[in-house]
């Protein structure tokens, strides 16, 4: 039994990803509830952060490292955060601004969010024709970083909005250096892996 706790973490945070959806779906500035909307979506999201880190550090650890595993784990990874920053340029986090336009709270464009989910569909479609080929495709130390940066970013972006979108300057600086420098290596790190799906399309047998 414990060799498939790994594989039931990650089922189990598939499950969180979409109870992280619902509970931000009601979220609504104009009509707050009557809960903490944003601050049990945080909660739920770095508990979802946390079982990624174990169910990994398990598999190793029990000797169990199976197919279901290694497309799975990538797999509820990009849901969590594609979903969450879909989430993040829908109409609830737009506000009206003092031009009379409107603003986003949650500081993210989209054109950000096109960009790291184009580099997500690559990888996923490369890690596809790899395990379909019987070629390793082992996950990287820039795609180790940029799922780093992209928690990070959206932890912050959803206590900002909860507590200091109209507070101190400083909570604001700090949502956009790490919402930008998401986006940036996120881009950056896609040029490595279009690099590495050249060299992983002439690995591939006829």
């Amino acid at each position: 039994m414990r060799r498939h706790i790994p594989n039931l973490l990650t089922t189990s945070r598939f499950v969180m990803a979409v109870v992280f959806f619902v509970i931000v779906g009601f979220y609504n500035p104009a009509r707050p509830a009557a809960w903490p909307v944003l601050d049990v979506a945080f909660v739920v999201f770095i508990v979802g952060v946390c079982t990624d880190m174990v169910d990994g550090y398990l598999a190793r650890r029990l000797g169990h490292l199976t197919a279901f595993g290694r497309i799975a784990d990538p797999f509820v990874d990009k849901i969590f955060v594609c979903g969450a920053l879909a989430y993040f340029i829908g109409d609830a986090f737009l506000v009206p601004d003092a031009g009379g336009g409107l603003r986003n709270l949650s500081g993210w464009q989209p054109w950000m969010v096109v960009l790291i989910l184009a580099r997500e569909l690559l990888v996923t479609g490369m890690r596809s024709f790899s395990e379909s080929h019987s070629i390793p495709f082992a996950a990287t130390l820039s795609g180790k970083v940029k799922m780093i940066l992209q928690c990070a970013a959206i932890s912050w972006c959803l206590v900002y909005v909860a507590h200091w979108a109209s507070g101190p300057a400083w909570t604001m600086i700090v949502r956009d250096v790490l919402i930008w420098g998401t986006t940036l290596f996120t881009g950056l790190s896609g040029l490595v892996y279009i690099k590495r799906a050249y060299d992983l399309l002439r690995m591939a047998p006829e």
